[in-house]
């Protein structure tokens, strides 16, 4: 990612309504240390970056319970994909559907959830970027300094936060290291309260992944300057307390607590829309269900048909409405009257 697609990011909807409040953030950090005379550009980044990651907290929070549930849920919903495996027609697919609402149902969550909070957390995370890397934008005071008051607020420990990380006995190559190690364990942890992946292809590709981030970082660190290296490492140490903090809490929050928690949320949810709770929900589905598949049976076992025998009811049907000698006042008369009179007004 290069400066200019950086700053083309913060000029997207949506994405720079965030990037101007988190500017805020981030010019309230350099005035508070400025007041106690301290000028450092990679504390500003630290302090901002604990900041945005403890707002986002409550939504790793939620995720990770939702991981928790999902460990759970994963036998019950992959024996239901092995279930209708080989059936394909849009009957079995809607049955599989209902099937695996009324799973999710059952344990008050819904299908969407572990996709809307992490939806949620990505446009912060693609606004965290154009603020880190166009400071001077977002922390006007940058101005009232010389250049070399500047410069020397991007210096730490000796690097420059401006130059680039290179191979080479040089303080730079730490950067990269540091942000790929720090992120791996960072997954390692996150990874403790997932469902078991290897049966679940999902799962296996959110694995390889996770393995492929660290590895991820430690290449773009070499191509950007060393402050968004410095950003990312004070990210995964963050992460690490924070996972550390919700591993300790997952160990003591029991299933059926987080399961009963979640029905009385959705339910509270449904009161207001005017819809059933949850139960009677399930029970309807579970009917309707039935229903179909008993209809699905009495269908099959009604006998077909054939076109000869459809031919020749057709034909006695026509036959008996085009009757001239029918009885005044019969169907068949009054049908034979509409037909004469179409006949007589036809152009």
């Amino acid at each position: 990612m290069t400066f200019l697609a950086c700053t083309t990011v913060g000029e997207w909807p949506i994405i720079k309504q965030i990037a101007f409040l988190l500017g805020y953030v981030m010019r309230g950090i350099f005035s508070v240390l400025d007041m106690v005379n301290i000028h450092s550009i990679a504390l500003c980044i630290i302090l901002f970056t604990v900041i945005t990651r403890m707002i986002m907290y409550p939504l790793t929070l939620k995720q990770q319970k939702f991981s928790k549930l999902n460990a759970v849920m994963a036998p019950e919903l992959q024996a239901l994909q092995k279930k209708y495996a080989n059936k394909k027609d849009s009957q079995s697919m809607q049955k599989m559907q209902i099937e695996q609402q009324m799973i999710y149902e059952k344990y008050g969550v819904s299908m969407t959830s572990g996709c809307v909070t992490s939806l949620i957390q990505i446009p912060l995370l693609f606004a965290l970027y154009p603020v880190i890397y166009d400071l001077e934008k977002y922390i006007p005071q940058l101005a009232n300094f010389s250049a070399a008051e500047v410069e020397q607020m991007y210096t730490f420990f000796g690097i420059s936060l401006k130059a680039t990380p290179h191979l080479g006995l040089n303080p730079t190559i730490l950067i990269p290291i540091l942000a790929g190690a720090f992120q791996f364990i960072s997954t390692k942890l996150m990874m403790v309260n997932q469902p078991n992946m290897d049966d679940n292809p999902m799962g296996s590709s959110m694995k390889t992944m996770n393995m492929m981030m660290p590895l991820m970082s430690v290449v773009f660190c070499f191509t950007f300057p060393c402050f968004i290296g410095i950003y990312w490492i004070a990210m995964s140490v963050v992460l690490i307390i924070q996972q550390l903090i919700i591993n300790q809490h997952m160990k003591k929050v029991n299933v059926e607590d987080l399961i009963k928690e979640n029905i009385e949320k959705q339910n509270k949810k449904r009161a207001k829309k005017g819809l059933p709770p949850i139960s009677e929900k399930a029970n309807m589905m579970t009917k309707n269900m039935a229903r179909a598949e008993m209809n699905s049976h009495k269908a099959a076992e009604r006998p077909s048909v054939n076109k000869e025998e459809r031919d020749a009811k057709i034909k006695e049907s026509t036959e008996y409405y085009q009757n001239r000698s029918a009885k005044p006042g019969s169907l068949a008369a009054k049908a034979n009257m509409v037909n004469d009179y179409n006949e007589k007004h036809k152009k």
